[in-house]
């Protein structure tokens, strides 16, 4: 039929990777992201201070900040823990919320060991890019 779509579309929990049980981590200086992120989350997930995580989210409003938690973070994720950026959709009124430069991102982070795996919509106003330690093997 066409204009059918073969494919479901999955949540942004579930492109996250988050389901019961999983230990996660969530920070940055976005306020706005911030809340955004902690809307979409249950309650019930375990937010632990310290030990290992199997997801962290990370909202900053710069470059240095997410390189900052990902250096912060990395020994604490898991083998199959991934670690998401969430920053304003280009064109929304939130765009200036994130000062840095997404391709300068990458870089920096593959620079530090971590491969792009992914990326998640959330909610109307911003996105997400996930990356996974390079020494994990997919």
């Amino acid at each position: 039929m066409p204009g059918q779509r073969d494919e479901i579309p999955i949540s942004t929990l579930e492109a996250w990777g988050l389901s019961p049980g999983k230990r996660i981590w969530v920070g940055g200086n976005n306020a706005s992201a911030h809340h955004e992120v902690e809307a979409l989350l249950a309650h019930e997930i375990e937010r632990p201070p310290t030990g290992p995580i199997d997801l962290a989210i990370v909202t900053p409003p710069s470059t240095e900040e997410a390189l900052y938690f990902a250096r912060k973070l990395r020994s604490r994720l898991g083998p199959d823990a991934p670690l998401w950026i969430v920053f304003p959709k280009y064109g929304t009124s939130h765009k200036r919320e994130f000062t840095g430069n997404l391709d300068e991102l990458v870089i920096a982070l593959f620079e530090l060991g971590f491969t792009e795996v992914a990326r998640a919509l959330v909610g109307e106003d911003y996105t997400s890019i996930g990356f996974h330690r390079g020494d994990v093997l997919m």
